[in-house]
């Protein structure tokens, strides 16, 4: 008993020790998911009231990652309509960590250097693929799943492989700028929107048209970026060629 009355007032102390939540530092200014940019000053409160209560941003991207792979694995082992509800919550909730964890670490000044790449890897390499293939195998629609996980990976490495050879990302040149309407469009989706909502689909039993969805939004884009990304190379020779 002794014991444990310890632990919990040393708990207590360590708790008060913790820097004080900035709110203001919360925010992300240049959110790029559109969505989470309009929820971010709610997903602020919540940030600071999960930080108060003692979550740390790692923690919640660990719990994160746990409440994504087990939404997951009761889809794909139950195949139910009930499995699909409880698995819709639970990304919900996902959904809901994963806008905080980096407010918790930007409001506390609280930062790991593998806090940000644990972030990243949990989502892109674990949750995305596996979500994409899950449904896939469930509604036997497998090439369309890995078609899903295959698009946006080739258009993210294009976005990367662009920004290093051409040295500025793409909707920063003057080219975008000429077409500023589609682009503010293109950069208004997002694949974390998606994931916002993917609990609807899976509440309507709607999986075939979610990974559908995701596979003609993903291949057109990336055709129509490739073809702007080329279009720009091709000008920037140009203009060397004739200097």
């Amino acid at each position: 008993m002794i014991t444990k009355l310890f632990k919990l007032k040393k708990f207590r102390l360590n708790m008060k020790k913790r820097p004080k939540f900035n709110s203001e530092k919360a925010l992300y200014a240049k959110n790029p998911v559109y969505v989470y940019r309009v929820l971010d000053p709610y997903t602020v409160k919540i940030a600071k009231i999960a930080y108060d209560i003692g979550f740390s941003a790692d923690i919640v991207t660990l719990l994160n990652f746990i409440l994504g792979m087990s939404a997951i694995a009761i889809m794909l082992f139950f195949r139910s309509y009930n499995s699909f509800v409880i698995a819709a919550i639970l990304i919900i909730l996902r959904n809901i960590g994963d806008t905080i964890d980096g407010k918790i670490a930007r409001g506390s000044g609280i930062k790991s250097s593998y806090g940000g790449f644990s972030d990243i890897v949990s989502d892109w390499i674990f949750f995305h693929p596996a979500l994409f293939i899950a449904i896939g195998l469930i509604t036997n629609h497998v090439a369309i799943g890995f078609l899903c996980v295959i698009g946006y990976m080739s258009r993210e490495f294009t976005r990367r492989a662009f920004e290093r050879k051409f040295g500025a990302k793409a909707k920063e040149t003057d080219e975008s700028k000429k077409i500023s309407g589609i682009v503010s469009l293109v950069t208004k989706y997002d694949l974390a929107t998606v994931f916002f909502f993917a609990p609807l689909f899976l509440l309507f039993n709607q999986l075939s048209l979610l990974i559908y969805l995701v596979a003609i939004i993903e291949y057109t884009l990336l055709l129509g970026e490739l073809g702007f990304d080329f279009y720009c190379f091709l000008k920037k020779d140009k203009i060397i060629n004739k200097n």
